[in-house]
């Protein structure tokens, strides 16, 4: 079994690959997109002069167009996607923050009680105190962001401050922490930073600037693509854009490790020497995990302590596939046993 320091450098290598797989990913899409472009186009084409449909025919014009286009269009996608991989890597934990609305910061005087709470855990473990977030939901819930150690956060939900006591709110605090010393944190942010490039490529060539007006409904889809006045060129990059990093998103959940959380309940039971208060915090949270502010946003709640999805779905109850984080009656039942007191029924 990999230790811890092998845990943390295998984190560090996982960051840094997938920012380099970005480019690489990004260029032999647009290769494959623009391919199928011509392929459509050209078939449609073919079959309208000449009634009959050659494949042949279609994939040497097609392949030959597209050869063409990419000659230029490859390296400017390449250089593009090398910039954003920089900045996921270097500056993702901003991006995630700045995708989360209503988050703000606090100081110790703002919310004396939780401060000194992290203040505490930080103490501890001897480690630099992260900046304290607050989302004003009275759902309970908290992740951590941050690249590494000296440059983090912790955000959590108002309903967390609420209805945790001291004990609870200090390993919570502590499992955040342990995210941050694992570098979870910076391999969620490459993740999410590089997958957002792609959804608002494509929401950006779909709804332009308005995209926050736009009717978002599949009539209001339909109303903009065939209706609006800008390139029709723009709706098939786009819906390729966004498809791609719809569909993306839910396979890189599938890849990432569930022992994150396993590893990270295991490091605050360390931290606090109180195991069954983060299995009381565990057991209030799964009962209102879910933070409006993170709807339809999967990957940041594959970041929360507990996932804010709300009920899992069938396929998920059926093979456990679906799921960003083991089930709350696992992670309690071995916190259990590290401490012998919570038994996942006492309040």
């Amino acid at each position: 079994m990999a230790t811890a320091y092998e845990y943390i450098e295998r984190n560090k290598r996982r960051s840094f690959i997938l920012a380099l797989l970005f480019p690489v990913s990004f260029v032999v899409f647009v290769y494959l997109a623009v391919l199928g472009f011509f392929l459509l186009w050209g078939g449609l084409k073919y079959a309208h002069y000449t009634n009959v449909f050659s494949f042949g025919s279609v994939w040497n014009q097609s392949f030959l167009s597209a050869h063409e286009m990419c000659a230029w269009l490859l390296p400017f996608c390449f250089i593009v996607s090398c910039f954003w991989a920089w900045v996921a890597y270097r500056q993702g934990d901003h991006i995630v923050l700045d995708s989360v609305p209503g988050v703000r910061s606090v100081s110790r005087w703002d919310e004396f009680d939780a401060y000194t709470a992290l203040e505490n855990v930080c103490l501890s473990v001897g480690t630099p105190m992260p900046q304290l977030y607050i989302v004003e939901d009275d759902s309970l819930n908290a992740f951590a962001v941050g690249m590494h150690p000296a440059r983090a956060g912790i955000v959590v939900s108002r309903g967390l401050l609420k209805r945790l006591d001291r004990a609870q709110l200090e390993a919570v605090f502590a499992h955040e922490l342990a995210h941050i010393l694992h570098y979870d944190t910076r391999l969620m942010a490459v993740v999410i930073t590089c997958t957002a490039f792609f959804t608002f490529a494509g929401e950006m060539l779909i709804y332009g600037t308005e995209r926050e007006e736009a009717d978002h409904s599949w009539e209001g889809v339909a109303n903009r693509v065939y209706f609006h006045s800008r390139c029709p060129l723009f709706v098939y990059p786009g819906f390729m854009l966004m498809a791609y990093g719809y569909l993306v998103a839910p396979v890189i959940r599938f890849a990432l490790s569930r022992t994150r959380e396993s590893l990270a309940d295991s490091r605050a039971a360390l931290i606090t020497r109180h195991p069954r208060a983060l299995a009381r915090a565990l057991w209030k949270i799964s009962e209102d995990s879910r933070i409006e502010a993170l709807d339809g946003r999967v990957l940041l709640g594959a970041m929360c302590i507990e996932r804010p999805g709300g009920q899992d779905s069938f396929f998920d109850r059926l093979s456990g596939l679906g799921r960003s984080h083991p089930p709350v009656e696992e992670r309690i039942r071995a916190l259990n046993d590290m401490d012998g007191l919570f038994d996942g029924t006492d309040q």
